[in-house]
């Protein structure tokens, strides 16, 4: 029921919570069943049931991008109820990015436990990836109210994975470059997760009915909550709790992943320091003394800091977008609630 607390939400923003019971139901009434390959590991991936098929209670998920969508086509006059299709199709293909980001990054574990692809192997991966993509544009181009917006939503979705794809392949191509410019990793970050929390908003516009402007300065929005969520969860890859986030705090330094705290770290620091850190950004991932040694040198250019605070100033300008969109001071508020959640997560 809307507006319900489920178990484990506290501390988490009235957005993210106002439509999870709905929205998670809603989800699994979509899913296929788990008497199919791609069924089990669609369940599994989304912790609903164990590798052997039986059900385990889980939280839903924090529903980030579902949740953003029913609240901008609420907020610009829509029917909540019209726009699930559009919110599951974004939920569907935020997983399937998932679950390839984990064979192509090689993650054997998201929120303590293992992956998809650990368990069935990088194929079956790639093939419950596939499916979820395929979920997604069978929920929004499946017959029902307001076909001409889902048909719209469906195109505006195919742009934002394209793009998404896109950040994948530039994010890729930073490995190994520490010295790659702020400029350069936002413009991936941009891609990567900007866009399809950018869609997220617009889809929910388009569903709502708004106006092409409406759903432009949406999107706009949710782009700059994008660059703001992927900062922070940067940020927390080298700095965040373990027991909280699901991951080790060693896993992006002992992989040498090029984030946003290695590059504007790196930037700030003086050129014999910057050549001591690429010479040990070089060197064996393997060691927690190397891991250590990265997080230090990030520390003492001020990257823990400036990260936290580039964080928060994209949600402040994703908050000063919604605001300056003529929406009501409720749903204003409600997404500002929901911006400072994102610069200061915990997990």
């Amino acid at each position: 029921m809307i507006g319900t607390r489920p178990p484990g939400s506290e501390g988490l923003p009235a957005l993210m919570v106002r439509y999870t019971d709905r929205m998670a139901g809603y989800l699994r009434r979509q899913a296929p069943g788990v008497g199919t390959r791609t069924g089990l590991m669609t369940a599994y991936h989304m912790g609903w049931v164990d590798p052997g098929g039986r059900p385990r209670e889980a939280p839903a998920g924090k529903l980030v991008r579902p949740s953003l969508c029913l609240w901008a086509c609420e907020a610009t006059g829509g029917d909540v109820t019209s726009a699930l299709p559009a919110a599951a199709a974004l939920e569907w293909v935020h997983n399937f990015t998932l679950i390839h980001d984990d064979i192509q990054d090689g993650d054997r574990e998201r929120h303590h436990r293992p992956t998809v692809w650990s368990i069935w192997g990088v194929a079956q991966g790639i093939n419950a990836g596939d499916a979820l993509h395929a979920m997604a544009f069978e929920s929004l181009l499946a017959p029902g109210p307001h076909p001409g917006r889902r048909l719209r939503a469906a195109r505006a979705l195919a742009r934002a994975v394209l793009e998404v794809i896109e950040g994948q392949c530039l994010d890729l191509g930073l490995e190994g470059r520490p010295h790659c410019p702020p400029a350069s990793y936002l413009r991936m970050a941009r891609a990567k997760t900007g866009a399809l929390l950018g869609a997220s908003l617009q889809l929910g516009a388009i569903m709502g009915g708004a106006r092409p402007a409406a759903e432009r300065t949406l999107r706009a929005a949710g782009r700059l909550l994008g660059l703001s969520f992927q900062v922070r969860d940067d940020w927390l890859g080298i700095w965040g709790e373990p027991a909280l986030t699901g991951k080790s705090r060693d896993c992006d330094l002992g992989r040498r992943k090029v984030t946003y705290p290695v590059v504007v770290g790196y930037a700030a620091m003086p050129p014999a320091e910057r050549r001591r850190f690429r010479a040990l950004f070089r060197s064996e991932p393997d060691g927690v003394a190397a891991v250590e040694a990265l997080r230090d040198r990030l520390e003492a250019a001020g990257a823990r800091e400036r990260s936290a605070a580039a964080a928060r100033g994209f949600a402040r300008q994703a908050i000063e977008v919604v605001a300056g969109s003529g929406l009501g001071p409720e749903h204003t508020e409600q997404f500002q609630e929901l911006a400072h959640y994102v610069a200061n997560r915990t997990r």
